[in-house]
């Protein structure tokens, strides 16, 4: 190989034996009312899948989620975004141009995260969370000799073996499969569930729902994937019909606490999380429920984004939940140039990029008789190009068309996000049975390298012929390399380092835990690899 091995963050798998399932999800609540933040592990339950993947753009409030054994070694570390701050945004119903977006912290709030689950976990430590800058190994041992909590062994036991019953809550919740494709271990779940609605309103909640349903099925993106998808609607009864409207003087009692107009945005739509995860938890499986939609019993418009997604039943909220969904379970970015700009560094989310030529994330893809940087006005919306403006920008920041759904509610998609889409929907919502090849796709930048799949470290529990076949563009050299983890470190079982960018690997291996890089030693551009991993 012409370069070291990368460290993997949350991919640190222990290689000891693990629970009856493939991990652990792990529900910490968040109390930030007092300056700082403190936490309480409140849920644990077993379920099959390897962690939560890491968010796509690093920022200094990020927690590590990370596992020791009695002897302090590091088992595993799984950052995730930290969910006190959300990105409020205000979208003008009858244009859907943005029209306000700021930063909220959040007084409290509720997240889940998923981690491998090793017989020899002894603790669980959260680190940072405070805006610490994190970014090289020297700043993480610095604030994990401090870490902002721990959470024993015995507390965990006690969640999973004594307390896998639901927390209480104030109403019974039951499910419905709206639209069923097979195991959820394999599949988006997407669960939409309501408030607001009450014992007589059941009927107008089983209706509502379903054409909510119908309409993310009905969006082009979605349809293509949905033998990749299932829609779970639950079903929760509220004391009233309604839901609270402060700056209106309405106060309603509802199973989720959701609000219209909360923390004084006119159209921002909120609910407690940790009424909504444990609602939606008691009838789930723990790899259930990938993306939670909150639906408001109320025509009035609005919305929002973050770990849980909420939108009300006026006629262009799912319109809003598509854009927020494109957030929440694809990792893309703003494209609109209103809000906190940073241009310090290259942002990870695929359809944003401070490179204004061809040898971008998306640069290879752009007809070579397009100008860059590309002038708005001159070409059909759709064509791809650099258009100046995205991720909260308008200078210094490159979306890939005029306008998408990203930007504006009511456009399309468009190309590059609908590339990351398939690679999300390939790596994590339709595995390969061992025999059937996937092809995932993805962009490296000059000697920078790429871990996949997504989704975490595949596990092969017999082994057998690991097959791999790297493209990428022409005068590059990109590489690629196998990895399994040997007990202590992710080591290369095998490579391909010739001098093209087409490369090559089979690899008789034993059962285990691999992933694979791809890296650039020259050049940068797209590149697809087609792989059979055994089961």
């Amino acid at each position: 190989m012409k370069h070291s091995l990368p460290f993997m963050l949350g991919l640190a798998l222990a290689g000891q034996a693990v629970y009856a399932a493939d991990g652990l999800l792990l529900r910490v609540k968040q109390n930030n009312d007092r300056g700082s933040s403190d936490y309480e592990l409140v849920h644990a339950q077993t379920g099959e899948f390897t962690s939560t993947p890491k968010p796509v753009q690093p920022s200094a409030s990020d927690l590590y989620v990370v596992g020791r054994d009695r002897q302090g070694r590091e088992l595993f570390r799984s950052r995730v975004a930290n969910p006190a701050t959300l990105n409020a945004e205000s979208f003008n119903p009858e244009t859907g141009e943005i029209e306000h977006a700021q930063k909220v912290t959040l007084p409290q709030t509720v997240f889940e995260v998923r981690v491998p689950g090793y017989k020899t976990l002894d603790h669980v430590e959260l680190v940072g969370g405070q805006n610490t800058e994190l970014g090289d190994e020297r700043a993480f041992a610095a604030a994990a000799a401090k870490p902002a909590k721990r959470f024993d062994r015995k507390l965990l036991d006690k969640l999973l073996n004594g307390n896998e019953r639901m927390m209480a809550v104030r109403a019974q919740a039951s499910s419905v499969l709206l639209h069923n494709t097979g195991p959820s271990n394999n599949r988006m779940d997407i669960v939409l569930i309501g408030d607001g609605y009450t014992s007589a309103e059941m009927n107008k909640w089983a209706s509502d729902a379903q054409k909510v349903a119908n309409g993310l099925l009905a969006d082009p993106l979605f349809g293509a994937n949905k033998a990749g998808m299932n829609i779970r609607r639950v079903d929760v009864v509220s004391a009233q019909s309604g839901v609270d409207e402060p700056d209106k003087g309405i106060y309603k009692n509802t199973a989720l606490g959701v609000q219209i107009g909360c923390w004084g945005l006119d159209r921002l739509v909120c609910a407690d999380d940790n009424l909504v995860y444990s609602n939606v938890g008691s009838v789930t499986a723990a790899d259930g429920r990938d993306v939670i939609v909150v639906i408001a019993n109320s025509t009035r418009y609005g919305g929002a984004g973050g770990s849980i997604a909420t939108m009300t039943m006026h006629t262009s909220a799912i319109e809003l939940a598509l854009h927020e969904i494109g957030h929440t379970a694809f990792k893309l970015a703003d494209e609109y140039d209103y809000g906190s700009c940073d241009t310090s560094r290259e942002p990870t989310e695929a359809n944003v990029t401070l490179q204004a030529n061809r040898n971008g994330k998306w640069g290879s893809l752009i007809p070579s008789n397009v100008q860059l940087p590309t002038p708005t006005g001159t070409y059909a919306n759709g064509t791809l190009g650099l258009f100046r403006g995205g991720r909260y920008c308008t200078s210094g920041m490159y979306r890939p068309t005029e306008n998408s759904r990203m930007r504006t509610l009511g456009q399309p998609w468009h190309a590059v996000n609908e590339r990351r889409a398939g690679v999300v929907f390939a790596n994590y919502y339709k595995p390969g049975d061992g025999t059937t090849p996937v092809t995932v796709t993805g962009s490296v930048a000059n000697k920078q390298w790429v871990n996949l799949p997504a989704a975490g470290a595949h596990t092969s529990n017999l082994g057998g012929n690991f097959k791999l076949q790297l493209t990428g563009p022409a005068n590059t050299d990109f590489e690629l390399a196998l990895y399994k983890w040997n007990g202590s470190a992710w080591a290369v079982v095998a490579s391909a380092t010739g001098p093209t960018s087409s490369e090559t690997i089979n690899y008789a291996g034993t059962a285990g835990h691999y992933y694979f890089e791809v890296k650039s030693y020259s050049g940068a551009g797209n590149f697809s690899v087609t792989y059979t991993f055994p089961k």
